[in-house]
């Protein structure tokens, strides 16, 4: 073999082992990136969770308190009218 020939396959694998540490810092990133977006797709999940009873509870409240708006609007009508 002649020294162009060990040069070129020396320029070779120098550049094949440069790109494969590139292509090995992109997968590390890559991989830290997807249990990032893992962990927060989980607490979006538990949020949803958590606050999946928020609108029966609205609606029971509101039956709780439609008697209290009832009482509320006729004392204001006893006293000139509702403001607001």
């Amino acid at each position: 073999m002649t020294v162009a020939g060990i040069l070129a396959t020396l320029l070779a694998f120098a550049f094949a082992l440069i790109l494969a540490s590139y292509l090995y810092k992109v997968v590390k990133r890559l991989v830290h990136i997807s249990f990032t977006l893992g962990t927060l797709v989980a607490g979006v999940r538990a949020i949803a969770l958590q606050t999946m009873t928020v609108p029966e509870t609205i609606e029971s409240v509101n039956r709780d308190l439609a008697p209290v708006q009832a009482a509320t609007d006729a004392l204001a009508a006893n006293f000139g009218g509702r403001h607001g």
